[in-house]
C-alpha cells in the first residue's frame, strides 16, 4: 500500500489519472501539505495500517518547509505516530562550502518560484533523524548512498548537492 502526499495541483492531477490499485495493493493521494502533520496522518490512516511498520519518504519535502515552521518538529511528529520498525528515507538540498552554483541557483528560485526554498548543511539534514538508528552510510550525496560497483575503476560516483539519509525507529 502507497500513499501519495501532495500540495501540488499539477501533481495531483497526474496522481488521479496514474494512480490505480489492485487486488493485491491500494494506492492513495491525499492533496495536503506536509506542515499539516494531523491530517495528513488522518488521511494516510484510510490506506495504511499505522499499527505496522511504514517507509515515510520524505524525498526533497523538507527543503520547501522553513525553519521558522519547524521542519524537525514536523518530521518527529509523524515519526512519532509510526510503529517501531518503521524507516525515515530523507532527501534535501545543500548549502556549504563548493557549492556556490547552488546557493545561487537556489537564490534565484526563491526570487523566481515558489514556494521558497530553505538549503540546510549536511549537519542540519542529520538532525531530522535525530532519535532513530542512522543506517551506514549515513546522510551523504544521494549518488553515494550504497552506490551499487559498475565493476569497472571508475572510483567513486561525483558528489551531487542532494543529500539523503535512512533511520530505523527501533522503540
Amino acid at each position: 500500500r502507497v500513499v501519495y502526499v501532495d500540495n501540488d495541483p499539477l501533481v495531483l492531477v497526474h496522481a488521479r489519472a496514474l494512480l490505480t490499485s489492485s487486488p493485491e495493493g491500494r494506492t492513495d493521494h491525499v492533496d495536503e501539505d506536509v506542515r499539516n502533520v494531523d491530517s495528513v496522518l488522518e488521511h494516510t490512516a484510510r490506506t495504511l495500517d499505522l499499527s505496522r511498520p511504514v517507509a515515510l519518504m520524505l524525498l526533497d519535502v523538507m527543503a520547501f518547509v522553513g525553519d521558522a515552521e519547524d521542519p524537525y518538529g514536523i518530521v518527529r511528529r509523524l515519526m512519532d505516530a509510526l510503529p517501531a520498525g518503521s524507516h525515515l528515507v530523507l532527501s534535501h538540498t545543500i548549502t556549504g562550502p563548493g557549492w556556490a552554483d547552488v546557493d545561487t541557483a537556489a537564490a534565484y528560485w526563491n526570487v523566481h518560484g515558489t514556494p521558497r526554498l530553505t538549503q540546510r548543511t549536511p549537519e542540519a539534514i542529520t538532525r531530522f533523524f535525530d532519535g532513530l538508528d542512522l543506517l551506514e552510510p549515513g546522510v551523504v550525496s544521494c549518488t553515494r548512498w550504497r552506490p551499487e560497483s559498475t565493476g569497472d575503476d571508475a572510483g567513486e560516483p561525483e558528489e551531487v548537492a542532494m543529500y539523503c539519509g535512512v533511520a530505523a525507529k527501533r522503540r
